[in-house]
């Protein structure tokens, strides 16, 4: 019975991963001719936050953009006053974020072929004051789980070795007096945070 009931939860989670997954197709490339100029672009997404970090991780910039009347969203963004240098543009929907790498060298911006992708963990609560992580994590790397209460007490800390693709952590906190609780992940070089009502 046990097993028939993890079975149906990983099948559960597996489908919500996919619907949220349905439809977010994007595309980042190089304008023609255009130098330092990239072009982007992402269809079937009604909103999208876009960030420019460094190789060093720091943000350089980042805005929120929506589509109008389910239209493609399309942007465009000038590089030339960037300095020579690795540089990555990520997109983050609704469940996932996309990382590109753009080298910037004295000529133009070239965008690499390879595309990072990094599923946002699924945090779930029953009424019986579980809190259930789900966490698909391609790249393997190594994830940091944090849980703090309302007052930024730290209750929970674990870093699970590199090598897993699905992590699922059940955190029972029915007998924790906090009335909110924040569950900070982080993998692949992103952190993660989602406020959880206790009750």
């Amino acid at each position: 019975m046990k097993n028939l009931m993890k079975f149906c939860l990983a099948l559960a989670v597996f489908f919500t991963v996919a619907a949220a997954n349905a439809g977010e197709n994007s595309s980042i490339r190089v304008k023609e001719g255009m130098g330092k100029v990239i072009s982007f672009t992402m269809d079937e997404v009604a909103n999208v936050h876009v960030a420019i970090y460094n190789a060093e991780g720091n943000e350089l910039f980042a805005e929120n953009l929506q589509s109008k009347e389910g239209k493609a969203i399309n942007r465009t963004y000038d590089l030339t006053a960037f300095p020579e240098g690795t540089y990555f543009i990520e997109t983050e929907t609704g469940s996932k974020v996309l990382r590109h790498e753009v080298v910037i060298n004295s000529e133009n911006a070239v965008v690499s072929e390879k595309t990072s992708q990094i599923y946002k963990p699924v945090v779930t609560k029953d009424d019986k004051g579980i809190i259930t992580l789900n966490i698909f994590n391609a790249e393997k790397t190594p994830v940091q789980i944090i849980i703090y209460d309302e007052n930024n007490t730290e209750l929970y800390n674990e870093k699970v070795a590199a090598g897993e693709t699905k992590l699922t952590k059940r955190f029972d906190v029915s007998k924790i007096n906090a009335k909110n609780f924040t569950l900070v992940t982080k993998y692949n070089n992103k952190l993660f945070t989602e406020a959880v009502a206790a009750r």
